[in-house]
């Protein structure tokens, strides 16, 4: 039954509705559970996901139900209940029902209406207690059934990351004798769960260009990074010779510390050097030629020099010494992050895969990256929400759209504008084609059947099928945020006053701490990873106490934070608008999917599963939550990491139109410089106020001028 009723919601639904399979299939099992008995009671069940994945009116909304209600009956697959209809009376006399007693005539037998009601009651409590064990088993059943879908999601994964070739040193480049370095792709598609990613595009990839793969969240970055990296391509085996490295997204947790995981990646020095210390203590009269030759080959390689190397590409990540030689099972994830970065950057690979490199880092470590990447001689493609570092960095850009990849010459910048000015040419031809198909075709269609005029109607007709036909310029849909703004209130709002904290006693974290928030603030905190910005957030949330000092927060104040935890707090299994609907209950369906959409997640994307969005689709959901409250002040820890650039683009100008208070801890230059108005940065256990822009602090950081 349930599946005939979801063939027929498919055949009845509009499709732009855009409801997926496993929606229907939803909303067939409310249809057999809750028999509707006209097409209200449809409305009643369906309306909702109707107005949530198309937009539509009311009125489109009841014509659905009706046709749907109709068909459903049509095809006599719900079943309406009896009803009877009941008329009042007026009684001749007054009747007092509690010194009545009523009975019923059934079969020849007199039952006392009381025993009747109480049977009746006893009846429909048991069919009560049915229809809801049958609904308890079919939310089961979804559940099992999403459970399932989410583990199978999982290993696929696994399964990917295991196909990624490790991170490896290859001293001998034998295979590459003879052999170009560039890797050229005529026909490059990617199909990720039927649906087409890429379909018989193009890429070329020359040796020693830096690339910068630039497009929207979701569309697919990743899974294409993630095909170069195995070699998941048409004629990929062309290209073995070429070694392609994508950099981990973070190393597990072991009892090996920063310094031995990238010299491990150096296999034939860590063999060749256990070979040496067995040979060393061996009385094998052959002992001596076998070291000469270990020795030799120890040289060739400059094994002697790994180590250096391997401490300073840590030191430009910003390890100190204590955090070189510390286990990793100790460290953060963003510092095994770094730790995945410099494995890489340590193997110099032919091709060298960044995915939002600079995530974790500060300033220092992204100055320092920006280095390496322009100074090294391999191929190098970024993908990053930075557009400073794409535009210091990279001299090509690759555009991922529409299922194609488009090159551009030159930086971000320069892309930005090339595309702009290609669009506006390939809309003027398109206009200016179009309008002279128009005028040959209504020459066509006014001539066809005039004989005199045949050979000019054919003339024209061949013209038109010969004519390479212009593509319509398609406008990538805007991205927009759009933050609450909240009543105001007078000053002052939230300030720390001499302040002091410490985790061990003795041991300052911040000391003379005196800082101030109002709601025309727009404050960027800056600073070496591990100073205590995050310490900081936390003081002015209140999550932790100051050690000593005045702590003062208007009671009428509302503050919210948004960090990359709060990503991590998210339940996968539910949707964007379960996640809204269980950390915040009691607001109307609508309130939600208004709110959601109030930050580009928009249709179906409310309803699926978290685990199948991007990064940046759930950092968008985290943005959702954390103004929920409509905040006078909004704490931000990172915003712009897994951000595409359109997205931080919305996402600016948001906060510029938010009238309450901003202290944002971020280093991606472009975002502080157009946000923020106050630069405050952390150095040597104090919060200190830069005077100057954010082009004069990193000079000034360079160069190692502040105080």
């Amino acid at each position: 039954m349930q599946e005939k009723i979801s063939e027929l919601l498919l055949h009845q639904i509009p499709g732009v509705c855009r409801l997926t399979k496993q929606c229907v299939d939803h909303m067939s099992g409310m249809l057999v559970e809750d028999t509707p008995q006209n097409a209200a009671d449809v409305q009643e069940l369906m309306g909702e996901y109707f107005r949530n994945g198309g937009k539509l009116t009311t009125q489109e909304i009841n014509k659905i139900c009706q046709k749907i209600f109709d068909a459903l009956e049509k095809e006599q697959l719900i079943k309406k209940e009896q009803k009877h209809t009941l008329a009042a009376e007026r009684l001749p006399d007054e009747v007092i029902l509690s010194e009545l007693d009523f009975y019923l005539e059934k079969d020849t037998e007199i039952i006392k209406f009381e025993d009747l009601f109480k049977e009746q009651v006893a009846t429909n409590t048991n069919e009560q207690i049915q229809k809801k064990d049958r609904k308890e088993k079919l939310r089961q059943k979804e559940d099992i059934k999403a459970q399932e879908a989410y583990e199978k999601h999982i290993k696929t994964i696994k399964d990917q990351k295991t196909h990624i070739p490790p991170a490896r040193v290859r001293h001998s480049k034998a295979d590459q004798d003879g052999k170009k370095l560039d890797i050229v792709i005529d026909k490059l598609s990617i199909i990720v769960g039927g649906r087409a990613l890429l379909e018989d595009t193009s890429l070329q990839l020359i040796y020693g260009q830096k690339y910068g793969l630039v497009g929207r969240n979701g569309i697919g970055k990743t899974c294409l990074m993630n095909a170069l990296a195995r070699y998941e391509y048409e004629n990929a085996e062309k290209f073995r010779h070429v070694q392609v490295l994508l950099v981990e997204q973070e190393i597990s947790e072991t009892d090996k510390n920063p310094v031995q995981l990238v010299l491990e990646t150096d296999m034939e020095r860590s063999e060749l050097l256990e070979q040496k210390e067995k040979l060393e203590s061996s009385e094998d009269l052959n002992a001596g030629i076998k070291l000469q030759e270990i020795y030799e080959r120890l040289e060739v390689i400059e094994a002697h020099l790994a180590e250096s190397k391997a401490i300073k590409i840590l030191q430009g990540l910003g390890f100190t010494e204590d955090l070189m030689y510390r286990k990793t099972k100790h460290l953060s994830g963003g510092w095994r992050m770094r730790v995945s970065l410099a494995r890489a950057l340590f193997v110099q690979p032919d091709v060298l895969l960044l995915d939002e490199p600079t995530n974790h880092l500060d300033l220092d470590a992204v100055m320092w990256l920006e280095d390496y990447v322009i100074n090294c001689r391999h191929t190098v493609i970024v993908v990053s929400h930075a557009r400073e570092f794409l535009n210091v960095v990279c001299n090509q850009v690759i555009h991922f759209y529409d299922q194609k990849l488009t090159p551009y010459t030159g930086n971000y910048d320069q892309f930005e504008k090339g595309r702009a000015e290609k669009n506006t040419n390939q809309k003027k031809q398109f206009e200016s084609q179009q309008k002279k198909l128009s005028h040959m075709q209504s020459f066509i269609d006014k001539f066809r059947y005039n004989a005199k005029r045949a050979s000019l109607v054919q003339s024209r007709i061949k013209a038109i099928q010969k004519m390479d036909l212009i593509d319509e310029v398609l406008e990538d849909p805007s991205c927009v945020f759009i933050f609450p703004n909240p009543e105001k209130l007078r000053p002052p709002m939230l300030r720390i006053e001499e302040g002091y904290f410490e985790y061990q006693l003795g041991k300052p974290i911040l000391k003379g701490l005196n800082f101030a928030v109002e709601m025309e603030s727009r404050v960027a905190i800056v600073g070496a990873n591990g100073v205590g910005k995050s310490t900081l957030l936390n003081l002015l949330t209140e999550q932790r106490r100051l050690t000593e000092g005045n702590y003062f927060r208007n009671p009428r104040l509302r503050i919210s934070m948004f960090t990359q935890h709060h990503i991590e707090q998210l339940d996968l299994m539910k949707s964007p608008l379960e996640q809204l609907m269980t950390t915040f209950p009691g607001a109307s369906g609508e309130t939600y999917r208004s709110h959601l959409s109030s930050f580009g997640l928009n249709g179906n994307l409310q309803l699926r599963p978290q685990y199948l969005l991007s990064g940046g689709q759930k950092s968008r959901i985290s943005f959702a939550m954390a103004v929920w409250n409509n905040p006078q002040i909004l704490i931000m820890d990172e915003p712009t990491n897994h951000l595409d650039i359109d997205a931080v683009n919305a996402l600016i100008i948001a906060l510029n139109n938010f009238t309450g208070g901003l202290v944002i801890v971020s280093h991606d230059q472009y975002f502080v410089s157009t946000v923020c108005d106050q630069i405050w940065y952390i150095k040597e256990e104090r919060l200190k106020k830069f005077n100057g822009d954010f082009d004069d602090y990193k000079r000034a950081l360079s160069e190692g001028k502040l105080a």
